[in-house]
């Protein structure tokens, strides 16, 4: 009981470390924000999108639970630029490149990286509010060992919504949910799959 009071405070010390950093992030980088929306000198930019996420993760693998910590950078671009049938409607797709590093709490501690190369759609309800739903794959590696899939380099299929709220016109918050499936397509065995689902926070810049 002691060991599992442990864990669970390791836990709970853990994400309460990252949300303090999406918070202090939020705030360093707000003079940012405002700086780009006064000066608007952003048309040259690849990226229309700048985020930082992060987030906790459960699922179930016969060892116990398999819980990651994300951290991900998140950089879109703004499809409108490139097809003119966009331009005049109000929601944006865009497309994401996500390299991201991540901690695995439990059942011991693992890793895993790789990217997600995705498409994302974002509608505004409000000048405040925005909705978006996305979906990602890409090749990921896993330390962890489990009798459920074979470890090291698999692939990561992601889908997931949220909502954005927008603190200036060129920043936000990003809060949501996002379901994945680590598998390797047989390429090795065993192969059976780790679904997991996330609760996850960010903080987003945006470029015109």
């Amino acid at each position: 009981m002691r060991i599992g009071a442990e864990v669970a405070l390791l836990r709970c010390s853990l994400l309460s470390t990252v949300v303090v950093i999406i918070i202090v992030f939020s705030g360093s980088c707000a003079c940012l924000a405002e700086e780009v929306e006064r000066k608007n000198r952003t048309t040259d930019r690849l990226f229309t999108e700048m985020a930082i996420i992060t987030g906790l993760g459960a699922s179930n693998i016969p060892e116990g639970n398999y819980q990651p910590v994300l951290l991900i950078g998140h950089f879109g671009i703004d499809l409108k630029r490139y097809f003119r049938k966009l331009e005049d409607h109000r929601g944006t797709f865009s497309f994401f490149l996500e390299p991201q590093f991540n901690t695995v709490v439990n059942p011991s501690t693992d890793f895993e990286f790789g990217i997600g190369i995705g498409i994302q759609y974002a509608y505004p309800f409000t000048e405040k509010l925005s909705a978006y739903i996305m979906g990602s794959i890409g090749p990921h590696y896993i330390s962890v060992i489990t009798t459920r899939e074979a470890n090291g380099f698999i692939w990561s299929d992601t889908i997931g919504g949220g909502l954005y709220y927008h603190l200036t016109k060129n920043s936000a918050i990003n809060a949501g949910y996002r379901f994945r499936h680590l598998s390797n397509g047989d390429f090795a065995l065993p192969n059976g799959g780790i679904n997991t689902n996330f609760a996850i926070i960010g903080y987003s810049i945006f470029f015109d």
